[in-house]
Parts: C-alpha cells; structure tokens; sequence
C-alpha cells in the first residue's frame, strides 16, 4: 500500500528548514513514488512537533526535521518536555551543522573578541546580550562566553532572531550570538559588526572572521545543527534505506552549494558519530543549561 512519507518541523526558520525538507523528499522520490509533506507543529518552546512523533508509531514513515535546541537544550533547559531524546527517538541521518557567529553593534568601540572582553570588564551587568529566546543555541552560547571570561554580561530574550539583530542595530543590546544564515541575510551592515564565529573552523561565507577559539578562547566550540529522526521502533531497515539516500543527497555538489549558500554546513558525520555527538553535547551542556534556566512559575 502506497504510504506518504510525514515530516514534521520545528520553528526553524523556513529558508532553513524548507531547504532541508527538499533535501529529504529528494532523496526520498529518487527510488520511490512516496510522497514526503512537510508539516509544521511550532509552538511549545519547539516541543509540539517533537512529543507528536515520540508517540507516533513506527511506521518507518513519520519523520522529525530537528535541531540540536530540540534534542539537546530544551530537555535540560526547560522543566516540563514530555519526551526524552535518547528514549524516544532514533537518529535516522544528520543534515547540516550551523555556526554562529558573535555581533556587536556599531556603537562599541572593539572589532576583536579579546578587545571586548577587556570593554566588558569594568562594566559588570551593565551590558546586554541578546538572542532568540530563553534556551536558544544563541542564549546558550552568551552564557558559555560569560562563563569561560568571566565577564558580567545580561541576557535578554527576543521573540526570534530577527528580532535580536533589530534589538542590535538599535542598540537595545550592545552584543548578539546570531545564527550564520541570519547573519548573512544583514551582512555586511552599518549597524554591527561580526567579531567571531563559534565553529571549530572559519566559515566559508565568512573566511576573514575568526572563530573564538582562534581568538584566544581555547575549546569555545558551539553549533547548531540538524538532523531527522524517528519513532524509537521504527524499523531498521526503513532507517537505513532513508539514511542511504539522504546522505547521498546531501553530498550532491548542487545540494552542498545552496546549503554553504544559505549559511549551513553539510554535515558529513557518520551515523554513529552523530548519535555520538548527541550524547555528548547532551552530558556537556546539561549543567550549563541548568544553572541559567528560569525559575519555575510556582518558585519551587
């Protein structure tokens, strides 16, 4: 019996996630006539879509599109997700990895992250960071370079990336950790600056900016990054058929063009370096999570 294929998505910007989704339904109607729909559920800080597929069946043909704020940060960053990454899901082939990249505005006198960290110095919580929301990759990277410096910076949450950049060039915050492909789309601009990307490596839309590690910021390495999941039980061999062709697909010379376009990285990790680094961003970020989460509403 002929069965579509169903992705769900998150709130992932849709030249992202719309990308990525074609990717997938590519590689998919190569060998088949299956259809893939792509079905938005955003909503619930990015858990809607991921609780539906972790109680969906099996069935080798329902699908999440997620990133690294969905599987990694949201389960220790907020106190009530109904799911539990490693439990419920199985990871069926990574996508692309995405860097971010560290933007102060125009109004600060500094074009190195060194410069900065010696301007932030004397002035203890008298400057703002802002990013894309509590528990985004942006957050989460503000508060691994507060705790890696030393330096006393306040974070303050947007409704979305743009919004940050906005709140940047309008100098409602001084800095900003910006998702690559944003970055891009304002880049270069009169208003801010990029001072450093949070990769391990340079970007190749942004060759002449450093990462934070070059920097002088020995082990800052943070990305984002996607990959497509399954039901746990999902069955093996339908994992396996669909991780074939989609990492054919995403080594294709035109597919890497419009992602490295777009801001993105292809990813080339193999499966089980991929589940590997799940896990281990999940270990390493948890205590960092935990410490700069919201309160709960009751105060307990």
């Amino acid at each position: 019996m002929s069965q579509s294929y169903k992705m769900i998505a998150q709130n992932a910007p849709p030249a992202i996630s719309d990308t990525l989704a074609r990717v997938v339904e590519y590689a998919v109607r190569v060998d088949t006539v299956h259809p893939v729909v792509l079905e938005r559920q955003p909503g619930g800080i990015t858990t809607r879509g991921a609780e539906a597929v972790a109680r969906a069946s099996g069935d080798g043909h329902t699908l999440l599109l997620a990133s690294n704020v969905t599987m990694v940060i949201n389960p220790h960053y907020f106190r009530e997700v109904n799911y539990d990454a490693t439990r419920d899901f199985v990871p069926v082939a990574p996508l692309a990895t995405m860097p971010f990249v560290l933007m102060a505005n125009s109004g600060i006198p500094v074009d190195t992250p060194q410069a900065l960290i010696k301007w932030l110095k004397p002035r203890p919580g008298e400057i703002n960071y802002g990013s894309s929301g509590d528990g985004s990759t942006g957050h989460l990277a503000g508060e691994l370079f507060r705790q890696m410096t030393g330096v006393n910076v306040v974070h303050v949450a947007f409704n979305g990336g743009t919004a940050a950049l906005n709140g940047l060039a309008t100098r409602q915050v001084s800095l900003a950790f910006a998702a690559m492909p944003l970055a891009l789309a304002y880049y270069p601009s009169g208003h801010f600056r990029p001072l450093a990307v949070t990769g391990p490596r340079r970007s190749e839309r942004m060759p002449g900016v450093p990462t934070l590690g070059e920097s002088g910021m020995t082990g800052f390495e943070l990305e984002g990054w996607y990959g497509l999941f399954a039901p746990a039980g999902s069955p093996p061999a339908a994992n396996v058929w669909l991780r074939e062709r989609i990492t054919a697909a995403v080594a294709d010379p035109i597919t890497r063009a419009e992602l490295v376009r777009l801001g993105l990285e292809p990813a080339t990790m193999s499966l089980e370096q991929f589940a590997t680094r799940i896990n281990t961003e999940s270990e390493r970020w948890a205590p960092v999570l935990r410490a700069s989460r919201m309160p709960p509403k009751d105060g307990v």
